[in-house]
């Protein structure tokens, strides 16, 4: 009955206290998770490879799909953009998003940053142009 009572009058007053804590810890909240989205853009970055000794990426427009022509197989591209990149890249650099690749053997839609393919095993070389950079 004791401890009722008690849960009840902590729930009935002090309300100024924990309004007074609310604003801080949402600040501490926000701040801690704009300084998280930082850091996973700087991964993100770092996971891509841009370094002093690299000049930007030869970039070409797919051709266009009225023409019948297939997607490249083994050449990363954004399918958002249209644009296809150099063997090694895994981001658009127009809209930031991860490009995907066709396997060179059975044609499965791959994530550039994948190994091997998933259908067939074979591998993509992203992994050998990784090691590389």
């Amino acid at each position: 009955m004791e401890l009722i009572r008690d849960i009840a009058d902590w729930i009935a007053t002090g309300w100024g206290d924990r309004l007074g804590l609310l604003f801080p810890l949402a600040m501490v909240g926000l701040i801690g998770l704009y300084v998280l989205w930082l850091v996973i853009g700087y991964l993100r970055v770092s996971q891509v490879g841009l370094g002093d000794g690299q000049g930007p990426q030869q970039v070409v427009a797919l051709p266009s799909s009225g023409e019948g022509a297939e997607l490249p197989r083994g050449v990363p591209y954004c399918a958002f953009d249209g644009l296809q990149y150099p063997a090694g890249a895994r981001f658009c650099t127009s809209c930031e998003r991860d490009l995907t690749l066709a396997c060179m053997n059975c044609a499965a839609t791959l994530s550039a940053g994948d190994a091997s393919c998933y259908r067939c095993g074979t591998p993509t070389g992203a992994a050998d142009v990784a090691l590389l950079g």
